[in-house]
């Protein structure tokens, strides 16, 4: 690890890994979010545990705030999605569900996490196949490979949500319109 601002990083100095509680930390068995350096941004890590964050989880898209949502709300599911669906509202496995869920649960310290747009999804999109793996796949261990929905966004009079492949040559996984979800905050 080296010493990026007197936090600990990864090798290249790009990620900082934190504790449940937002707090830099060494070791990589306490790690629950990482901060990337350069964009500034902390992104959730996920587990391999089958609780909430779990890697394997996906989500129907749905933004019920018209603020948001370009004017399309997406849909709340009844059977598409696969999650725990006691944790969500409503038992729905949707992007708004589950981004409440982890603001809930005070993630790293934190309440103000959301879908990252489809640029910062993008931003770390690296290839994660290689020996040895690169930084980003050490920053981000559990995240499963496939796609993962972003915000809404507006391109031109049409607005909709996107999604990213994790990573760039992962086999493309379809769960009859659910993806899979990695919220951000900016701190």
């Amino acid at each position: 690890m080296a010493a990026v601002g007197g936090a600990a990083a990864d090798e290249t100095g790009r990620y900082v890994m934190l504790d449940a509680h937002g707090a830099v930390v060494t070791d990589r068995s306490r790690r629950v979010c990482t901060r990337d350096t350069v964009t500034g941004l902390e992104w959730e890590v996920k587990t391999h545990d089958g609780g909430l964050r779990d890697r394997r989880w996906t989500y129907t898209p749905y933004d019920g705030n018209p603020a948001t949502n370009g004017g399309y709300a997406g849909y709340r599911d009844g059977t598409s999605g696969n999650c725990v669906r006691a944790a969500m509202a409503g038992g729905s496995c949707n992007t708004e569900a589950y981004v409440a869920a982890v603001n809930a649960a005070g993630l790293c310290g934190h309440a103000d996490w959301r879908l990252p747009s489809y640029v910062e999804l993008a931003a770390i999109a690296r290839d994660t196949t290689g020996d040895p793996p690169d930084a980003t796949a050490l920053a981000f261990p559990d995240t499963e490979e496939g796609w993962y929905w972003t915000a809404v966004a507006r391109v031109g009079a049409t607005s909709f949500s996107r999604v990213v492949l994790l990573p760039p040559r992962a086999r493309p996984q379809f769960y009859d319109g659910s993806y899979l979800v990695l919220v951000v905050r900016e701190p």
